[in-house]
């Protein structure tokens, strides 16, 4: 009854996570949930009522598929200034950030065709892949988590499409230099490749500063920006992002959203356009990010034998521990024996082994008790 399809991919690893923390949450236990990939904030007051003000006004209807006016104008305008792409409203289009991604996929590839995918990777990307008919080409990244050229160009071949990057990354914390940006332009140019540039994190940077591939002229042509407000706004559920890129693309990936999901919430869309008038929300949400970051640091180095690189942007660290056991046993003892859930590191690649997730989306008291009991567990294994 299930199609062969569905063979290719595997369930969200971080979704799975949150269904067994919910699960012992039911019964009773206690659970230290760092597998989550989401800010523990409520979205601020200001977009949760003018959400409602617009619903009361009426504004609960279908929308054109590729978003309504004003919020595509406001971003196109957002990222002229903070990204310095030079865009119009009809460059954009509104869609849940991960659809956004799948989206720029489908309407680029043809069945088989490769996209390079430095390893480690935000969870999800080698099976949006997959689900867009693409060939996943993992690409390890080097040890400080920088971009091996090298190894990338070997991948090349007249079927490789596109790379996907994220900055910061998802899960390593990484923030690339402008240096590393056009080194990364000019490599897709030379082997006409389009950039998938991810850039959800970018107001959660606390080391370096965001730059953006669509903002190099030369490469205008070939980058796909994708960027919503769940990480800076903290609206996750409000489901909602989008994409820019030339108009050819986003025309097309208009068509397809509209024949799958139509739009995007109505009162979802008014809510964003609030988002991008509130500039003081995103810096509070990063320095209490940034503070916990360096507890977090602090805690792990005094763990005998981890080696964590520190993470200059998102909220996750990416801790490499000691020892042979593998990051899926690992992460499952850790949760059987001290109720703690962190994400294997097998989830975001091959490079992610020995290492596991841990999101620091979490109070300061969570973390310390967290970090307590993963010392616990290390001493024992």
């Amino acid at each position: 009854m299930i199609s062969s399809r569905l063979s290719r991919i595997e369930e969200s690893a971080t979704l799975k996570l949150t269904k067994v923390a919910e699960d012992l949450k039911a019964k009773g236990v206690k659970v230290y949930n760092f597998g989550i990939g989401e800010p523990d904030f409520t979205t601020p007051e200001t977009i949760i009522d003018s959400a409602f003000e617009w619903a009361r006004r009426g504004k609960t209807h279908y929308t054109p598929s590729n978003g309504i006016r004003e919020l595509r104008e406001a971003i196109a305008a957002k990222l002229l200034k903070k990204n310095q792409i030079h865009t119009t409203a009809d460059n954009v289009l509104v869609s849940p950030t991960k659809f956004a991604i799948y989206l720029s996929l489908y309407v680029i590839l043809e069945e088989g065709d490769g996209v390079i995918l430095p390893d480690p990777y935000y969870s999800s990307y080698k099976d949006i892949i997959k689900l867009a008919g693409g060939k996943v080409l993992d690409a390890p990244m080097n040890p400080d988590y920088s971009l091996n050229f090298d190894l990338m160009q070997k991948m090349v071949s007249p079927r490789t499409k596109a790379i996907i990057f994220n900055n910061p990354s998802n899960p390593t914390g990484r923030v690339y230099t402008k240096k590393e940006i056009k080194d990364l332009v000019d490599f897709a140019i030379k082997n006409n490749l389009t950039i998938i540039s991810d850039e959800i994190y970018e107001d959660l940077i606390y080391e370096g500063s965001m730059y953006s591939p669509g903002s190099i002229e030369e490469a205008a042509d070939r980058v796909i920006t994708i960027n919503g407000f769940s990480k800076s706004y903290a609206m996750t559920g409000w489901r909602i992002g989008y994409l820019n890129a030339v108009p050819e693309i986003t025309k097309a990936a208009a068509k397809v959203l509209g024949q799958t999901i139509t739009c995007v919430s109505s009162i979802s869309q008014y809510g964003a356009l609030q988002a991008l008038r509130d500039e003081k929300d995103p810096v509070t949400f990063r320095e209490k990010f940034r503070k916990r970051r360096d507890l977090v640091m602090k805690l792990f180095s005094e763990i005998d034998g981890y080696r964590t690189v520190k993470p200059e942007g998102a909220f996750y660290a990416f801790p490499q521990y000691p020892g042979k056991m593998n990051s899926v046993e690992y992460s499952a003892g850790l949760l059987e024996k001290y109720q703690v859930i962190v994400t294997p590191g097998t989830a975001f690649g091959e490079r992610g082994e020995l290492h596991y997730r841990f999101s620091y989306a979490a109070s300061e008291e969570e973390i310390k008790e967290g970090i307590s009991r993963i010392a616990k567990y290390d001493r024992e294994i």
